[in-house]
């Protein structure tokens, strides 16, 4: 998903999946609860960027007419300020590096001054968050607990690391078909569950 809201983008793309497949249990217990979010600020923001910052993630939630969903990042021009185009937010991605690494692309697409490099301004969490294992957004972490588990016979869950695209069916052709077709042309889905 794709979509400009006053200078914030806000688009999917998958990091670290698993390298091989895993069953439908051994996923449930790697991934992490999608009741709520934690906010992780940049230890390099002053405490009024902090501040800011916190005070314009309900805002940017306010415009997606949506909560900002893990994993999520918000990028920064330190040259420009928190308040400017060149402020991005990427969200709802499959891993926190890959959450980075979209928001600062955009931050580096937006930003006018090219002397100092984007910078982390803060990260969208699942609360009590730990590195390692298997993650996904939050959407297809709700998707997997709530239909993926509960659906009984063969059935694959297949994501894209570069467009953060996922999808599920009862066979393997058909998950990654699925998901293939809202990669946006990256084409890299993989079937990272399988039951």
């Amino acid at each position: 998903m794709r979509v400009l809201i006053l200078g914030f983008v806000v688009f999917g793309w998958a990091g670290v999946l698993a390298a091989e497949p895993v069953s439908g249990r051994m996923a449930a217990s790697q991934l992490v609860e999608t009741s709520g979010i934690g906010l992780q600020l940049s230890r390099s923001l002053s405490e009024k960027e902090g501040a800011i910052i916190k005070t314009l993630v309900p805002l940017i939630e306010q415009q997606m007419g949506t909560k900002a969903k893990f994993f999520g990042t918000l990028a920064y021009a330190p040259e420009e300020g928190l308040i400017s185009d060149a402020l991005q937010g990427a969200f709802n991605h499959h891993s926190v590096a890959a959450a980075d690494a979209a928001a600062l692309a955009a931050c580096g697409a937006a930003k006018k001054s090219q002397n100092l490099p984007c910078q982390i301004a803060a990260r969208i969490l699942p609360p009590g968050y730990e590195r390692g294992g298997l993650s996904l957004s939050h959407d297809a972490t709700q998707a997997f607990f709530r239909t993926y588990l509960s659906t009984a016979g063969a059935k694959y869950f297949a994501a894209s690391r570069v467009s953060g695209a996922w999808a599920f069916g009862p066979s393997e052709r058909g998950a990654l078909a699925a998901c293939m077709r809202d990669t946006r042309n990256a084409n890299d889905c993989e079937i990272i569950v399988k039951d």
